[in-house]
């Protein structure tokens, strides 16, 4: 595209992208890193013709290389001090669409962190090989300093006529200077060899080979190009540096003289990009286009349960514990656990490159995966509770104050919320029976309590159970006792001297406070009775399969689908729910039908319905069926065999009183191999496009892709999601929530469009190159991965709401993360419990939508992050429940930027352009 009126200028850029693991385990690659590394160290220190080496992007393979080799650490910093060698800014490559947005914030703030350590971090938006990239990148990068990105995948046609270098401008208009690499970061890796991978070896380096493959190259570079400047990217998968580089370039400048060939950095290629006098296009929206490159678009549900476990860590990090310990360090003095958590947001980004969350590795790999998880999970619940139990104690100075039992309502979000709350509640030995007990709040008024279950056990090794975070968790150890222990545990239903009342209770916690929480005292009932707290205003009533609550009502059949009717409007969903299940011929990266496909579903399948709880409060209702499935793939992988097996099937709905969210709980034990399984959830509304939460936006995309002719991976039809995707017609909807299932597809069928919510897919391949939806070409090495086929029982959860007005206007994200991160009930004793009352933070405006609520890196300062869902400037107020002595306006580096005005001591007042991301620090004396 350029016009050849000047010399061209092609910078050849050293490098290596490293997978920390993939088709090897991160501790076999981590041997390879080390070696890699500390010869490049040699490799810069004593070839002053190698000038330069980017260490892709990622900061944390030098913390990797350091464990082997700490003595290399003062060499890095010169190395990177004086420009030869290029690190971050980010901590991990991550996969953009299968994290949250939060977490792409913390990991390019720990990447700074650990570039600052080991001698500056580069100003490069670099991200070689993610598979496709978010819209608010443009935005986030500039939140970091950084004005440019350079990338391989996500293109569609529209590259066409844009050329490889353009304008890359976010929603919020934030705009960088994008570069796509041409043939991908391995344009010119292992050059001089007959094979790329002969890069791995000894084999002799021959110029002439080197010469006519980048005369290649430049060929499609030169019409890509707006700009007289090239990037040849000498470098791939965890390859060293270039062998005999100095012969290289030696023998490309005699062979191209026309050419200025220079060995440098991203950083130089940028700056002449930049002096180029260009008028570069503009690009809006994401990249997720496979017209060059594979997007892969199956990983969004390659085994699930990493997914799965990653929602449960994120949210339990950025909507449980940052929040509540910032509110309990800056309300009531409790320390606030800096370096734990610093600990649990880098080793849980240790899981997010691409080829981790992805899931699109060996089985080794993920199982190490699930072990940090689980790591983050058990040390971030624990400092939870360490901090509530500083707020909430559960033993009182003197024994016998341990009978006035104290609970507390903990609200971990930053708005007034009223919730059905349930806790399994522990009475000692004398105390009344709770069914003659009232509940009492701070102001004396009774609370109206279900007794959901009550049973009396003999105490059994002071098992605690008032350190579980949530009902489920107690009656599942509670449970495992009871079930693996009988012999050794007296339980009945009828009271026993010296035996604890187990009584699982539920009650409408009332205007909790936001970042706040409530008290609740259960004494024995008063003469005369006390006020009483006003009953919901809409209560459950369930009628055999149905439960309804004045908003909503749904009818639940046998097969696990329901009818769902809106009580506001009359408007009526029927079949939702149906399961859907599909062979998948794929493997990790990608899905595919099989040359003879065959569609099983839960319709019609014989099944039994129960009424499990019943109540003012809440009701549930649960499906028992099974789903008869092939085994497997047959062996020459054209049909699913004729062999079948049962996969017995749970499905619980439960609505609450005052909600139209009715939630759904599928568990799905999986005993055949090579398939897809979907819930299906049809409509009347004739849509076009289907919205869908991403990072810090929802995004609207097409019903119907694009057809994708002659694209290196046409588009599947399924799109990655965050938290939720709806579909809207004329002030009409429905929306579906999520817990981890990324990955939603819109069909258009005869009576209207339906969503369909991917639960499972199970393969059994890391790569293929047998199967049409990635062209017959493989993504990856062909490894058996027995692992992915995702055998055993699997816990999907999920919701549905009928939708009335803009969707703008309904608040989904409030709906969304008050159902992830629930109003939270523990029980404690009165003596030494701190007092309820005012919350840290109400946050106020409906479009405005909270990400991050944390004591700053550095400071004993207050931050806050929201950002506008809205296209339109919006207005947000942050009131504190604390005096402020200053507030400022932070970079996404919490580096502070402007003092704001604050004319109210308590009220900060922010106008947000529209889908802006908007970061503060608050000074709290």
């Amino acid at each position: 595209m350029s016009d050849g009126s000047e010399r061209v200028t092609a910078w050849i850029v050293s490098h290596t992208h490293w997978d920390r693991e993939w088709y090897l385990s991160y501790g076999r690659f981590r041997v390879d890193l080390a070696r890699m590394v500390h010869a490049l160290l040699d490799r810069l220190e004593h070839d002053p013709e190698f000038k330069h080496f980017v260490l892709d992007g990622q900061a944390l393979l030098l913390r990797d290389h350091l464990q082997f080799y700490p003595e290399d650490r003062a060499r890095i910093r010169r190395l990177v001090k004086e420009g030869w060698l290029s690190l971050g800014p980010w901590y991990i490559l991550p996969d953009e669409f299968l994290v949250s947005g939060e977490a792409t914030v913390r990991n390019l703030l720990a990447g700074h962190q650990l570039c600052r350590e080991l001698g500056g971090e580069v100003k490069v938006g670099y991200m070689p090989d993610s598979f496709g990239h978010l819209a608010q990148i443009p935005q986030l990068l500039r939140g970091v300093g950084i004005d440019n990105f350079i990338y391989t995948r996500g293109n569609g046609d529209e590259l066409e006529e844009l050329g490889s270098d353009y304008l890359w401008r976010a929603p919020d208009g934030s705009e960088v200077l994008a570069c796509c690499q041409v043939d991908g970061y391995c344009n010119a890796g292992g050059l001089g060899y007959d094979e790329i991978w002969e890069a791995h070896t000894r084999r002799n380096v021959h110029t002439d080979k080197a010469v006519e493959r980048v005369g290649k190259l430049l060929e499609k570079l030169t019409a890509r190009s707006n700009s007289p400047v090239l990037l040849i990217n000498n470098g791939c998968d965890h390859f060293p540096a270039q062998k005999d580089f100095h012969q290289i370039i030696t023998a490309l400048r005699e062979a191209f003289p026309e050419i200025n060939f220079q060995h440098g950095s991203h950083r130089r290629y940028l700056d002449g990009l930049r002096k180029a006098d260009v008028q570069r296009k503009v690009f809006r929206g994401e990249l997720l286009g496979g017209r060059y490159n594979f997007i892969l678009s199956g990983v969004w549900s390659a085994r699930l349960y990493l997914k799965q476990w990653n929602e449960r860590a994120q949210t339990l990090l950025e909507s449980r514990l940052e929040p509540l310990a910032a509110a309990a360090h800056f309300l009531h003095g409790v320390e606030y656990p800096t370096g734990m958590l610093r600990w649990a947001w880098s080793r849980l980004m240790e899981n997010h490159p691409h080829d981790s969350i992805c899931g699109c590795s060996i089985d080794t790999v993920h199982t190490e995966m699930v072990a940090r998880f689980s790591e983050v999970v058990e040390s971030a619940e624990q400092q939870l509770h360490r901090s509530l139990r500083d707020l909430l104690p559960f033993f009182a100075p003197e024994k016998a104050q341990d009978t006035d039992t104290a609970l507390a309502v903990f609200n971990s979000l930053p708005w007034r919320r009223s919730q059905v709350v349930s806790r399994l509640v522990i009475l000692l030995p004398g105390q009344p029976h709770i069914e003659t007990m009232d509940l009492v709040d701070e102001d004396g008024v009774s609370v109206p309590f279900e007794l959901v279950e009550r049973h009396w056990l003999e105490r059994f090794w002071a098992i605690d159970y008032r350190a579980q975070l949530d009902l489920d968790s107690q009656l599942l150890q509670r449970d495992t006792y009871l079930d693996r222990m009988g012999d050794r545990i007296r339980r009945t239903d009828a009271p026993e001297d010296g035996a604890d009342q187990f009584a699982v209770i539920r009650f409408l916690a009332d205007d909790v406070p936001g970042l706040g929480h409530r008290r609740y005292f259960l004494k024995e009932k008063a003469e005369p009775s006390l006020a009483v707290a006003p009953a919901p205003r809409n209560p459950v009533v369930a009628d055999g399969n149905t439960l309804s609550n004045g908003l909503v009502r749904v009818q639940l059949a046998a097969d696990g689908t329901f009818l769902l009717e809106d009580l506001r409007n009359g408007r009526r969903y029927p079949g939702q729910n149906l399961l859907e299940d599909i062979e998948d011929a794929g493997d990790e990266y990608d899905y595919s039908p099989a040359a003879t496909s065959t569609r099983i579903t839960s319709a019609g399948v014989a099944g039994h319905v129960s009424l499990l709880q019943d109540g003012g409060l809440a009701g549930v209702l649960e499906a028992r069926f099974e789903l008869e499935l092939p085994r497997a793939l047959g062996e020459d992988r054209q049909a699913r065999c004729t062999e079948t097996l049962a996969c017995p099937v749970r499905v619980l709905l439960r609505l609450d009183a005052d909600s139209p969210l009715v939630q759904v709980e599928t568990r799905f034990d999986n005993r055949v191999e090579d398939h897809r399984l979907r819930a299906l959830f049809p409509s009347d509304l004739d849509c076009t496009r289907i919205l869908s939460d991403g990072q810090f936006v929802v995004n609207d995309r097409p019903v119907t892709p694009p057809e994708g002719k002659d694209w290196a991976q046409p588009p599947t039809g399924t799109v990655p999601q965050q938290d939720f995707s709806l579909l809207q017609q004329g002030g009409q909807g429905l929306v579906v929530f999520n817990q981890g299932l990324p990955e939603m597809a819109a069909l258009q069928e005869e009576h209207g469009t339906t969503m369909a919510l991917t639960l499972l897919r199970a393969v059994g391949w890391l790569s293929r190159d047998d199967f049409p939806t990635r062209n017959h070409c493989n993504a990856g090495p062909t490894l058996h991965t027995p692992d992915a086929q995702c055998p055993g029982e699997h816990t999907l959860r999920y919701a549905v709401q009928p939708l009335v007005g803009d969707w703008r206007k309904a608040k989904l994200k409030r709906t969304s993360l008050g159902w992830r991160a629930p109003l939270m009930l523990r029980q404690g004793v009165a003596e030494g419990s701190v007092a309820g009352g005012q919350g840290l933070l109400e946050l106020e405006g409906p479009e405005i939508v909270i990400s991050a609520v944390k004591r700053h890196e550095e400071r004993d300062s207050l931050v806050i992050r929201v950002y506008n869902q809205s296209d339109d400037p919006r207005p947000a107020q942050l009131r504190l429940g604390v005096t402020a002595s200053v507030a400022w306006r932070l970079n996404l580096l919490e580096e502070r930027m402007v003092e704001l005005e604050m004319t109210d001591p308590r009220c900060l007042s922010l106008l947000l352009r529209g889908h802006e991301i908007t970061t503060v620090e608050i000074e709290l004396p």
